[in-house]
């Protein structure tokens, strides 16, 4: 065996190891629904929570995957999951109006702390998906810390995020969050209220967020099939 693929195999070993070394503590979260709605203008940004009461480790970060189906999503750059916005509180609100004005926990980066898989487009295909820039979101646009989104595909689109087709979009937390004896309560905004919170999959967990394990093992294998290749046309074992 090569060199190349002998240290390309070896990359994609420590990828799975470092997959494998994944933290045990993490819970995948059920939401409800609060009545009414929030947001810019036009304001259709629906509001969920899930109490996070019966959580037993601290939570480090947050992971909100789309659910995958295409049918009911937007095309282009709007394609996927569209997040207005999200936000920890030990408040509970009792309308979807009342969110912005509850006390919220300072825990999130929204400028380095994210950790973002863009999925994929509907055509017509854009250069990239709304809120994003290089593959990463941009805050200046997504505003994820208010419940503000413009629901809407034209020019005035605005503050919030597009995950794309199976996209992911996951937090780092600066803070571990406790749940403690005290009531937690997670909220997430969805822009234009088709239900993307309920069809997705958002979890918690106590370790951090890090790429997906399989970019990961197909880069070491993508490298490791290039480092043969090379070898064989070379003529050179």
């Amino acid at each position: 065996m090569n060199k190349f693929l002998t240290a390309s195999v070896f990359s994609l070993s420590a990828a799975l190891a470092t997959v494998a070394s994944a933290p045990a503590h993490a819970a995948s979260l059920s939401f409800t629904k609060l009545p009414g709605i929030t947001g810019g203008s036009p304001a259709n940004t629906a509001v969920y929570y899930a109490d996070l009461s019966g959580i037993t480790f601290d939570i480090t970060s947050i992971s909100i995957k789309d659910g995958g189906g295409s049918g009911s999503s937007a095309p282009g750059q709007f394609s996927g999951f569209d997040l207005d916005a999200i936000k920890f509180s030990r408040t509970l609100a009792t309308s979807a109006a009342d969110v912005n004005a509850l006390p919220g926990l300072n825990v999130f980066n929204f400028v380095s702390g994210t950790v973002f898989a863009p999925g994929s487009q509907n055509a017509p295909v854009d250069p990239a998906l709304f809120g994003t820039s290089g593959d990463a979101v941009n805050n200046a646009i997504a505003t994820l810390g208010s419940f503000d989104g413009n629901s809407t595909t034209g020019i005035s689109a605005n503050g919030f995020v597009s995950l794309g087709v199976n996209g992911s979009l996951a937090f780092n937390l600066t803070s571990p969050v406790s749940v403690g004896s005290t009531p937690l309560y997670l909220y997430i905004g969805e822009v234009g209220d088709n239900g993307e919170v309920a069809g997705g999959d958002i979890t918690i967990s106590g370790g951090p967020a890090v790429p997906e394990p399989t970019t990961l093992a197909g880069l070491a294998l993508a490298a490791a099939g290039l480092g043969y290749a090379r070898r064989r046309r070379g003529g050179t074992a």
